[in-house]
């Protein structure tokens, strides 16, 4: 970003220069140009590319939904936008003191478009992550999940619920749990799964979780 921010700058210098010489009309055109340039980086290819760009894929990071489920276009294109905010009065400005003053360290585009940047993970044993919801596979499993449940878990998903079964211990309580039972509503109408079962919304999506891992033959 830091790289991309000063790039901004220096075109913003030549577009002085440039409105100099032809005038009002072409500063404004440039000026908007620039804009279309220096999000549209960000946005399409955090967009289509799963939430990541060229700088995130190389550090292991990505953009997810705060729910924890799949990032939306609108959602990509609005914390973009707010980027010329974050960057307020120099580079860094706002959406530096919003990261570290911030209880969760998100810029202020996450915080309005409901996004998070994550850390991305390789992928566990599933019998470690059924160990996390305190089960074995010995033991057989708590819930018997549909046939279907892979395909109806696309891989974007999938990678979304790694990652929030694998940075559980690293959350606050009150955002653990919240994560947890958000995620939880979404799928448990979506594979009949009664909310009265006696199986907490954290212990649901790491069996599940397993269980798709497990099917997609991950050892």
């Amino acid at each position: 970003m830091v790289l991309v921010t000063i790039a901004f700058m220096v075109l913003a210098m030549i577009m002085g220069v440039i409105a100099s010489i032809f005038g009002n009309l072409a500063e404004a055109a440039l000026i908007l140009a620039a804009f279309v340039l220096w999000s549209g980086y960000w946005i399409l290819l955090e967009a289509f590319w799963g939430g990541r760009t060229i700088g995130k894929r190389a550090l292991g990071l990505r953009v997810v939904a705060e729910r924890g489920l799949r990032l939306t276009f609108g959602q990509v294109v609005l914390r973009n936008l707010i980027r010329i905010i974050d960057v307020l009065p120099g580079p860094g400005g706002i959406g530096a003191l919003f990261m570290l003053f911030g209880r969760e360290h998100r810029r202020l585009g996450d915080f309005v478009a409901g996004t998070l940047v994550i850390r991305e993970r390789r992928v566990p044993p599933p019998e470690r992550i059924r160990g996390l919801a305190g089960e074995r596979r010995g033991r057989g499993p708590t819930i018997k999940f549909p046939g279907d449940l892979v395909r109806k878990t696309p891989p974007a998903e999938r990678d979304l619920l790694l990652d929030l079964c694998m940075r559980r211990d690293a959350l606050d309580d009150g955002v653990r749990h919240r994560l947890f039972a958000e995620v939880a509503s979404h799928y448990r109408p979506l594979f009949g799964l009664a909310d009265d079962e006696g199986v907490s919304d954290e212990k649901l999506i790491l069996l599940m979780t397993a269980e798709i891992y497990e099917r997609l033959g991950v050892t």
